[in-house]
């Protein structure tokens, strides 16, 4: 790609309804649950249209996981959305599909992980777009592995795409935002940062050097128009997890679910998202700091024993059913 940045325009299509579709029985009366579904559904699409409306919506990491999940529920808001990631094709894939979806899509392959691409890609948005209203730093990567396994580029590879990267977009961004007088920057981040998560080491530190440095953006910025929430996400079944095979026995939050707690807080707007057990552990660590490492001391291993015999159930009933 030479610069590292690529515009791509998406193509049009025929629009269809998508996304958030909750199905009730097949046969018969609706069960009440699914009434509720429907309902919280309708809701849901309503509060986005109405927080995207004559806004323009920039999402990074938009081809897969989240970001994907995010960007087809935006686009079913009919959203004014710029979407970034890597991988050329996929995002030629997704900005079809989200012109199908009602939204109109200008979309950008880019290297994240590069500061100078980023502020590039900052500036030819800025150019050829105009200001971004909202921007979601979703794009991010992980590795799992003990700090005695890491070497030093592990940390500064992590810290390049899930901290560098994008500081230097929100940065090239954020002054046209200034200018105009409001604004709103959603930052994904991870459980990890508030309770400690072993064998991620590299990935907790970059995230939470981007919390850090965006929880001081919220305090400078107060007063001028500009909104910053953090989001403390748990564990999400995207592609990320495939390297580890453990993980497909873990409780996890599906994409859909995760890709709405990022909808909701483009529409409230809120300083922090998080789960309410994970805010209790770090409320503990601060009152009790010996509490949480007992619990991960003894409990981490017998944990991931636990998760380890469930694995086995799992692909057991993949051989035989019945089993």
């Amino acid at each position: 790609m030479g610069s590292g940045l690529n515009r791509i325009s998406g193509s049009e299509g025929s629009r269809r309804p998508a996304l958030l579709r909750y199905s009730g029985t097949d046969v018969g009366k609706p069960s009440l649950r699914s009434k509720w579904e429907a309902r919280a559904a309708r809701k849901y699409r309503a509060r986005l249209r109405h927080a995207l409306q004559g806004r323009r919506i920039l999402i990074t990491g938009a081809s897969s996981g989240i970001g994907r999940a995010f960007a087809l529920q935006a686009a079913e808001a009919g959203a004014d959305a710029i979407l970034v990631a890597r991988r050329e094709e996929e995002l030629e894939r997704i900005a079809a599909e989200f012109e199908r979806l009602g939204g109109t899509a200008r979309v950008y392959a880019t290297d994240l992980s590069d500061s100078a691409v980023c502020q590039r890609l900052a500036e030819t948005v800025l150019r050829k777009d105009g200001t971004v209203d909202i921007l979601v730093n979703n794009a991010g990567r992980s590795i799992r592995r003990p700090i005695v396994d890491c070497k030093p580029e592990d940390f500064e590879r992590l810290m390049a795409v899930n901290y560098q990267g994008p500081l230097a977009l929100t940065l090239g961004l954020l002054p046209a935002m200034l200018a105009q007088g409001r604004g709103h920057i959603v930052q994904i981040s991870t459980i990890g940062v508030q309770t400690g998560a072993p064998n991620f080491a590299a990935y907790v530190a970059a995230k939470a050097a981007s919390d850090h440095w965006v929880r001081t953006l919220r305090l400078e910025l107060g007063g001028r128009g500009i909104d910053v929430t953090t989001m403390q996400v748990p564990l999400v079944r995207t592609p990320m997890l495939a390297p580890t095979r453990i993980y497909e026995a873990f409780p996890a939050l599906g994409v859909e679910r995760a890709a709405r707690r990022i909808g909701w807080a483009v529409v409230k707007r809120p300083v922090r998202v998080a789960p309410r057990w994970t805010t209790f552990l770090e409320v503990m660590h601060a009152l009790v700091p010996g509490l949480l490492q007992w619990v991960f001391t003894h409990g981490h291993e017998g944990f991931h024993r636990m998760m380890g015999r469930r694995l086995k159930r799992m692909d057991a009933r993949k051989r035989d059913p019945r089993a």
